[in-house]
């Protein structure tokens, strides 16, 4: 393990020496304290702070109940603190499968927590959107939601339309659907909705009228979702530079015949994002030869994926895993940065917990998800995370910090949220 260097006010991971030397703090987010002593009152030392200037592979986990969405958020407030100059250069997109990140609206009442750490409540200015199918909810009880968020139709291949309805190509219903959009595609290229796939449907002359009216029924019911439209909400509506947008997935979560609708979202976001910010990293580099700032129409991604193991499974197909994989993979050179939490980290697939860079763990019990977070055990690391676990403090928000470009090892406590914590555990108590 490289020395640490106590004597610094500070600890900044995820950066090299160099990018310290130029840039010092700027670009970094303040995400907790050095723990550095043991016990139930454990004593804090200096402040750990996180680069977001360059792109990276973040692994957040920790069992049920144990701090990671907490963590998430913090890591979210951090970008809306950012110098304006940093800021209009990212753009922050998170997918919110449990639907508690509208929350960061509205500043936490926890004012002493937070005097103790030296912040200050304060709500962020997040775009929220949600299923148009509930938006009306939304409204209704007053949570505050900026809009509903829609794919345009016409942009789904055909394995896309298979993920969405859990297709495979043994269902007659998959070889129609694969014929009509074909068709489509052809005759109108991007420009329909799940109406004019019906009406085509409809006047398939080579299927039998069994197989339509199934086609149909799961048509019908997606037209209800309200997510796929002629017009999509245009992906630079979400990625916007200076702008945090929450995509609030979790009403797709389990609802009978939309279980695929939220591997859709992410895949294809995904898929937009990556092909976009792959061509403005070209423009970035023409400014650069040129003398000119490196900048660009398009600005550098961060999303960040809560469950992410539902996203990237190690041992089944999801339309969105051969993506994400690519942003793991490729993403530093474009500028494409993920952050993946979960708490079932036994169940995500190799590559991503292979090539993340920092790494964030709160308390872990189960010996699978712990066997699955230690070939992150690099050679500097001396030990078993079993034992690393059993010394970390047992209170709310203490985590295991692992930086692999330092190759340093840190426990950490989470400072407090600035936001309202939408991730309480639900109890019966009404106040």
């Amino acid at each position: 393990m490289a020395d640490i260097d106590f004597t610094n006010k500070n600890t900044i991971v995820g950066r090299s020496q160099e990018d310290i030397a130029k840039y010092k703090e700027d670009g970094t987010a303040y995400i907790g304290k050095v723990v550095m002593s043991s016990g139930e009152n454990p004593v804090l030392g200096r402040k750990v702070l996180m680069d977001v200037s360059r792109p990276h592979v973040v692994l957040v986990c920790g069992k049920r109940g144990g701090g990671k969405s907490y963590s998430l958020g913090v890591l979210i407030e951090e970008f809306a603190r950012l110098s304006p100059e940093l800021k209009k250069r990212i753009s922050v997109i998170v997918i919110d499968m449990v639907g508690i990140f509208w929350t960061l609206k509205i500043p936490s009442k926890q004012e002493k927590d937070l005097l103790e750490w030296g912040l200050t409540p304060q709500g962020l200015d997040v775009q929220i959107l949600v299923p148009k199918g509930k938006l009306d909810f939304y409204r209704e009880k007053q949570i505050p939601v900026d809009g509903p968020l829609t794919l345009r139709a016409g942009e789904l291949d055909i394995t896309e339309w298979m993920a969405l309805f859990r297709y495979t190509w043994h269902d007659t219903e998959a070889v129609l659907l694969g014929r009509v959009i074909e068709d489509l595609k052809e005759k109108m290229g991007v420009r329909f909705g799940i109406e004019e796939v019906i009406s085509a449907v409809e006047l398939d002359p080579e299927s039998d009228s069994l197989t339509k009216q199934a086609l149909k029924n799961r048509l019908e019911m997606a037209a209800q979702w309200g997510l796929l439209e002629k017009e999509g909400t245009k992906i630079k509506d979400i990625a916007q530079g200076g702008k945090i947008t929450v995509i609030d997935v979790s009403a797709y979560r389990q609802a009978i015949g939309m279980e695929g609708t939220k591997d859709i979202i992410v895949g294809l976001i995904g898929k937009k994002l990556f092909e976009e910010r792959m061509l403005y990293r070209k423009e970035e580099e023409m400014r650069l030869m040129k003398g000119l700032g490196r900048e660009s129409s398009m600005p550098i991604v961060w999303m960040m994926i809560d469950e992410a193991h539902m996203f990237m499974p190690k041992d089944e197909p999801n339309i969105a895993l051969n993506v994400l994989l690519e942003w793991v993979r490729v993403g530093r050179q474009p500028g494409w940065s993920l952050v993946l939490a979960t708490q079932r980290p036994n169940k995500l697939h190799p590559d991503a917990i292979s090539q993340c860079d920092i790494f964030i763990s709160h308390r872990m019990t189960a010996q699978d998800d712990i066997m699955a977070v230690s070939q992150l055990r690099p050679s500097y690391m001396h030990g078993d995370f079993d034992k690393v676990y059993a010394e970390m403090p047992k209170g709310k928000g203490y985590a295991l910090l692992l930086d692999d470009n330092a190759e340093s090892i840190y426990t950490i406590k989470t400072r407090p949220r600035l936001t309202w914590d939408g991730g309480v555990t639900a109890n019966a108590f009404t106040k």
